[in-house]
């Protein structure tokens, strides 16, 4: 009779089966390292749009929205009775000195012109009596408006260079008509795309790529690089596929990627630039990391196959040893193991969440969410009231103290207002560049004020490492009673905007604006 058949084998059922675990274990590793390439893929084309429309919502829209905003309101203040006439012909002195009060309201323009329609004009800065600026006709340049093309709305010129400083600019018009409908002339502010590029320079791609805005026929408008003003960067043909408000198109030419963001006045469109390459070499890291994550897995279930091979013939002749022995004392216990929690994906996930949501820099929620949590009240109709606060003098503390100052002054101020805000429950949203939003909930309206004016004191008396430094802020606060969410958000702005002429370093309520 035979000693052993293979039909009593304990081990080779097990081995089997282990077999047939790590083979399709292996095929399944390789489908899903395949198709992580393509979630991978999809995972950054959706970090670059959402760069791309920060770029766009959070910087170069908050910059033309502010210009619109005051343009609209001085071309309404020349409108009015004789003021354009005055300011112009009958009092240039003191015309300039109203210009230039405008021209220091806004950091991104670098002069201002108001004409008359004879094409009598008036800069600031003031232009000196040379023999270029005796020739100088205000009639023939992009921006002066004649009889038959006047418009209520204000618009932008197609890049050229300044006449007197030779320098590249845009500039954004508007004409003067008075209240009757008559017009009066033209005011017109030059943008200073030179220091508006340099602003770019410190925002941070989450990929290496190339960020830049230009017009619809592709010619660079602002650039981190000001070299490259005015220069064709997108051909024609990409520029025509880009319909919708936003996304992202591939150009199999220049194996790059486009992700853009458009705007209707002035016809710009934010565009962000990364090289196929770049994306095919930050899948492939990610897909080896899962590659070599699902062969370690491999190796650890052949190891445990051939463990459990050993400690099944183990358990065995001990159990065998028991039943001849009677010793239970040495019965062998069955112990499981549970291994290999995968988390990455959901950390992943969560970053993903958190940076489309917030702002890197401050810690507060971001443009996006404002919107969203803002829809969803307006959706609701959930009463609601709105603050917006805007750091005063932004501009100097840049200025005097440098960029990197200027970083840590939005960093601590935003802190202190989360810090104030977040055991109510209410969050803080950096709007746009130094302005930032608050939405207090229907039961918090009568506590708005107070939290807003402990805020506004903490910053005020908050001690800074630079020397000289003191910082304020202005706030504008306002309850929605179901009126257009435009309209809204304009009157609190105005609210912000009388705080600031008002003295700065204060809250004013849209009821005493």
């Amino acid at each position: 009779m035979a000693l052993h058949s293979r039909k009593l084998s304990f081990t080779r059922p097990i081995m089997v089966s282990f077999a047939g675990i790590l083979l399709s274990f292996i095929l399944v590793a390789v489908f899903i390292t395949l198709s992580q390439r393509s979630n991978f893929l999809n995972d950054y084309h959706k970090i670059n749009g959402n760069f791309t429309h920060n770029l766009a919502v959070n910087y170069t829209e908050s910059i033309l929205r502010e210009n619109d905003y005051i343009l609209g309101r001085a071309a309404t203040f020349f409108a009015r009775n004789d003021r354009l006439n005055q300011t112009i012909n009958t009092n240039p002195g003191e015309g300039l000195q109203v210009l230039m009060h405008l021209q220091n309201l806004m950091p991104t323009v670098s002069s201002i012109s108001l004409a008359d329609t004879q094409g009598h004009y008036l800069r600031a800065p003031e232009v000196l009596p040379t023999d270029k600026s005796k020739t100088f006709d205000a009639r023939t340049r992009p921006w002066f408006i004649g009889q038959a093309e006047a418009s209520t709305f204000s618009r932008y010129t197609r890049p050229y260079m300044d006449y007197f400083t030779g320098h590249p600019t845009v500039t954004l018009f508007k004409p003067v008509i008075s209240p009757e409908g008559r017009l009066k002339g033209t005011l017109a502010f030059h943008l200073d795309l030179t220091s508006m590029g340099y602003t770019l320079r410190q925002m941070v791609a989450p990929v290496q790529g190339e960020f830049f805005i230009v017009e619809r026929d592709g010619a660079v408008v602002l650039h981190p690089d000001t070299g490259a003003l005015f220069m064709p960067y997108v051909s024609e043909a990409l520029m025509d596929k880009m319909t919708s408000g936003e996304g992202h198109i591939y150009d199999p030419k220049s194996k790059t990627w486009f992700y853009y963001y458009s705007f209707t006045n002035p016809d710009w469109f934010v565009i962000y630039r990364v090289a196929d390459s770049t994306l095919t070499e930050i899948t492939r890291h990610e897909t080896s990391i899962v590659g070599w994550g699902f062969a370690l897995a491999s190796l650890i279930i052949i190891l445990f196959g051939l463990y459990l091979r050993h400690a099944s013939r183990t358990v065995l002749m001990n159990i065998i040893n028991a039943i001849k022995t009677g010793d239970v004392s040495t019965a062998p216990r069955l112990e499981a193991m549970l291994s290999h929690t995968i988390q990455s994906n959901k950390e992943r996930e969560l970053a993903y969440v958190r940076q489309a949501t917030h702002d890197a820099l401050t810690g507060c929620k971001n443009r996006r969410a404002f919107d969203s949590d803002i829809a969803e009240l307006l959706n609701n109709h959930q009463p609601f009231a709105l603050a917006l606060v805007d750091i005063d003098n932004f501009k100097s503390i840049n200025d005097t103290w440098g960029h990197l100052s200027g970083d840590i002054v939005l960093r601590n101020v935003a802190r202190e207002g989360i810090q104030i805000m977040q055991p109510h429950n209410v969050s803080v949203y950096r709007y746009g560049g130094e302005e930032f939003a608050v939405i207090f909930r229907s039961e918090l309206f009568g506590l708005s004020h107070e939290l807003l004016e402990t805020w506004r004191i903490a910053v005020e008396k908050r001690t800074w490492r630079e020397e000289g430094l003191h910082v304020t802020f202005s706030a504008g606060l306002g309850e929605w009673h179901f009126e257009p969410l435009e309209q809204f958000i304009g009157t609190v702005d105005g609210a912000l905007y009388t705080a600031k002429q008002q003295g700065k370093n204060r809250i004013l309520r849209t009821s005493d604006n």
